[in-house]
């Protein structure tokens, strides 16, 4: 192998092994990911001997360039979504775009020291080049070096694979974790077979699901509606009221009931709380889609798409929505969010999903700026003018705004908020954002109160997806008193507080289910007394259910008692956090694995109308 080739593949090595210590947390590295690596780069490289020198040197140059650039991508969705990249979520460039503040805070100048190599390689070429000249080798022995590298890197790329799955035997067919893939084969693998996976799945011929396994799906989606109580209770308890729900943005439920410097953080929330249906227990199950993963979970019932974001992938699908359901019953629909109607394609989305009108950007007054756009308070003002206009009974869904990553914003609109030893930090900004969002949410109830709207209304508040990314866990663990935010610890504080105020304070409570944003579509139907029968939904009445499961889009899944990391082969008690033996779980292991697996299948072959036919058919 030429000497300056040889650099390139060190340097490039180094630049793998070194994200994959990053990602894993502990920074160890294994053998077969070693070997994987070392493949990967072999069969990158391993042509580049039989080149002249001048045009090498530039091929590997660029080379290095597209590797570096691949790492500093990988990486920095790595750390607001805990995933790597895939071939789908880059047909989503556009969103990227529209959040460049929420990108450079991701950036830390240490990640500087993946592009060190492309300042010393040049020189360093010329020393290897004239080491080159007294090395020369023949054409033959050159294409003799080429052949045996590429042999090499193949053998060392399927070491690594079939060590993959002899412990994971399925990952490749529904690539459930991708982290824990690239943790294994390494970050350039697992780009090679995500590739070959999305072209494959572009082979119209691959895109069939027979007729057994549609009926398959539809008895899946029996079951867990039979499971449920026939006689079911709180049902049509709202029934006729008018439905307003509040997706707040990047509310996590770890702020609920605390305090800091004597001041609560969620006072309103606090006190709604004590007059509503309280969920403790209820996961973000959100994934490359971040806030419009939420929607789709409330508002659908199905799972977001492995691979990119629902609104993007599959916009023009027949999806059985909540928005739908309840323009059946007479209700008008309305999604309201002041923020660009394109963004995650909302204003060909939310027609797909029967909404009557999109309240956009361009129908606010832009009186108050913070963050991404108008602020929460000035949103739900104006929001509210629009919803006294509307003839009752209707459906108003509304997205917060000025929680949103990476929480820097102008704070003129948002008072002070004293977070002590927190302030100017990445979690202090979190907390007064938050805070601020909960002072904005108080005035809007207190505005629907004051109207007489309050009691014509089942209001519901949720939070989207999480607001502290892993790469910030050491502000959580700290927070919270922890010694230490390990998996159980953070698997655990991905929940979100969901919480239903039913007319005039009836029915409070706190439930402890295990639920997640799958769940809320089913439970919201129950209590607006809705038929949802031949509903195609695979969440779960959480009123009505004896036990609850959140299964999150990686494979992970949380019961009342157990928390499973499915891919990692632990399991934990929810309450203790001790360790509980993973194969004891296997029943619920298979279940979340087919509900991911059937909700894939729904979406990416559009079955929500057949599976509609087989569920009339069958009750």
């Amino acid at each position: 192998m030429n000497a300056d080739v040889f650099l390139y593949f060190i340097f490039i090595t180094v630049k793998l092994l070194f994200f994959n210590s990053i990602i894993d947390g502990t920074g160890i590295v294994n053998i077969p990911l070693i070997a994987s690596v070392i493949g990967t780069v072999l069969l990158l490289v391993f042509w580049a001997g039989l080149l002249p020198r001048k045009a090498r040197l530039l091929l590997l140059f660029i080379l290095d360039c597209a590797v570096t650039f691949i790492i500093i991508a990988d990486l920095l969705f790595f750390r607001y979504f805990s995933d790597v990249l895939s071939m789908p979520v880059l047909a989503q460039a556009s969103v990227v775009t529209s959040v460049k503040s929420s990108i450079l805070n991701l950036l830390h100048a240490s990640d500087l020291i993946f592009a060190v190599d492309l300042l010393l390689l040049p020189f360093v070429s010329v020393k290897a080049g004239r080491l080159n000249k007294k090395r020369k080798a023949g054409f033959g022995k050159r294409i003799i070096c080429a052949l045996s590298a590429f042999i090499i890197g193949i053998g060392l790329c399927s070491y690594g694979v079939s060590e993959l799955l002899k412990t994971q035997p399925e990952i490749f067919k529904s690539f459930y974790d991708r982290v824990y893939i690239v943790q294994n084969i390494g970050l350039l693998g697992f780009h090679g077979i995500d590739a070959f996976q999305y072209v494959k799945s572009m082979d119209k011929s691959e895109l069939s699901v027979s007729e057994d396994i549609k009926k398959e799906i539809a008895e899946f989606i029996k079951e867990k509606k039979s499971e449920q109580q026939s006689s079911p209770k709180l049902f049509g308890i709202g029934k006729g009221k008018n439905l307003i729900v509040v997706q707040v943005e990047a509310l996590q439920e770890f702020v609920i009931g605390k305090s800091i410097e004597g001041q609560e953080i969620t006072p309103n929330l606090n006190k709604l709380i004590k007059s509503s249906l309280y969920f403790d227990n209820y996961y973000t199950q959100t994934a490359g889609g971040g806030t419009s993963d939420a929607e789709l979970l409330s508002n659908v019932s199905m799972h977001p798409a492995r691979d990119g974001a629902t609104y993007i992938r599959f916009p023009l699908n027949d999806y059985y929505s909540l928005a739908k359901r309840l323009s059946e019953e007479g209700y008008l629909t309305s999604a309201m969010h002041a923020y660009r109607p394109g963004f995650w394609n909302r204003s060909v989305m939310y027609r797909t999903l029967g909404f009557d009108e999109f309240i956009d950007k361009e129908d606010y007054i832009p009186e108050e700026i913070s963050g991404m756009g108008l602020t929460d308070k000035s949103f739900f003002r104006q929001s509210l003018e629009y919803m006294e206009k509307y003839k009752e009974p209707y459906y108003a869904f509304l997205i917060t705004l000025t929680s949103h990553f990476p929480y820097d914003n102008d704070k003129k609109h948002l008072g002070s908020f004293n977070v002590g030893k927190y302030k100017d930090t990445f979690f202090g900004n979190y907390l007064e954002v938050i805070h601020y969002a909960d002072e904005a949410l108080g005035s809007f109830i207190d505005e629907l109160e004051a109207r007489g709207i309050l009691d014509r209304s089942v209001l519901a508040v949720y939070g989207d997806h999480f607001g502290i990314p892993r790469d910030k866990k050491e502000y959580l663990a700290d927070f919270l008193g922890l010694k230490e935010m390990d998996d159980y610890n953070w698997v655990k504080q991905q929940r979100v507080p969901l919480i239903i105020r039913i007319p005039e304070g009836k029915y409070k409570g706190t439930k402890h289910i295990a639920g997640g944003g799958l769940d809320f579509m089913p439970t919201i139907l129950n209590i607006m007394g809705v038929d949802s029968s031949n509903m195609p939904m695979l969440g779960r009445d959480l009123l009505n259910s004896a036990e609850g499961m959140a299964v999150l889009r990686h494979g992970y899944f949380i019961t009342d008692k157990y928390i499973c990391l499915t891919s990692k082969g632990v399991a934990y008690d929810a309450e203790s956090g001790s360790i509980y033996p993973a194969e004891k779980l296997a029943k619920e292991k298979e279940l979340a694995a087919r509900q991911l697996r059937y909700s894939d299948m729904i979406t990416e072959h559009n079955l929500v109308k057949e599976l509609i036919e087989y569920l009339k058919n069958e009750t």
